[in-house]
């Protein structure tokens, strides 16, 4: 992702698995953009040409249960939580993520 003047603030991608018409959104942002609304505005172009240009039958995204702002990305993009998978990641607690 880049702002008006090309400087890079963050990354987001759409890895699709053609086999079963799928794809997973994944993404990151500089925490000095946090709040401004450049993940939101990009999730909902990527999961627009997900299912428009790609016809994509699912797009998944999974984030930390400590991260709700990124769960509200995902909620604003359309996506709905199905679920928690707990304990999926093992992240010790001196850890940043």
């Amino acid at each position: 992702m880049k702002k008006g003047n090309g400087e890079l603030i963050g990354t987001m991608t759409l890895r699709v698995d053609h086999n079963h018409q799928k794809g997973e959104l994944a993404y990151w942002v500089g925490q000095t953009y946090w709040g401004k609304g450049y993940a939101t505005e990009a999730a909902e172009a990527m999961v627009a040409f997900g299912f428009e240009t790609l016809e994509l039958n699912r797009i998944h995204a999974a984030t930390l249960t400590v991260n709700p702002a990124s769960s509200r990305v995902m909620e604003k993009a359309g996506m709905r939580l199905e679920g928690t998978m707990k304990q999926d990641l093992f992240i010790e607690a001196h850890s940043t993520m």
